[in-house]
């Protein structure tokens, strides 16, 4: 194991416990996005990870869940929360201003940011 991969990869099984954890229990009503979520975030090429650090799979699984709505309701919520949860199993605690966790999960879902920008904001929050 290199020091980029997490000690705990992304599972569907992850997300979904991260799910039922929303206020109001919202229910998937799409598989698909978690699968392409983990999918994205685990990725390898030529015997390498495309996203290459924790917090750039983060914002792979923070920007895919925004972009894939996949539950009945609360889904920037569940982009927010599942990035910050992998990010806290993983070793890596984040301190941030809430309203500017808003605006980060509002800008990834409407493209004015990208992965790269993403990971570097929750690189930039990391605490641990």
């Amino acid at each position: 194991m290199t020091q980029n991969e997490p000690l705990h990869p992304l599972d569907v099984t992850f997300l979904l416990h991260a799910a039922e954890l929303l206020p109001g229990d919202p229910q998937v009503d799409d598989y698909g996005p978690l699968y392409a979520a983990v999918a994205r975030v685990n990725a390898r090429a030529l015997e390498r990870d495309i996203y290459g650090s924790l917090y750039l799979k983060a914002a792979a699984l923070l920007q895919t869940l925004v972009k894939l709505p996949c539950l009945e309701h609360s889904n920037e919520a569940f982009a927010w929360h599942s990035a910050e949860a992998y990010l806290a199993l993983n070793g890596c605690r984040l301190d941030y201003p809430p309203k500017e966790a808003v605006s980060l999960v509002r800008d990834a879902a409407s493209d004015a940011m990208g992965v790269g920008l993403i990971g570097r904001r929750l690189r930039a929050w990391s605490v641990s």
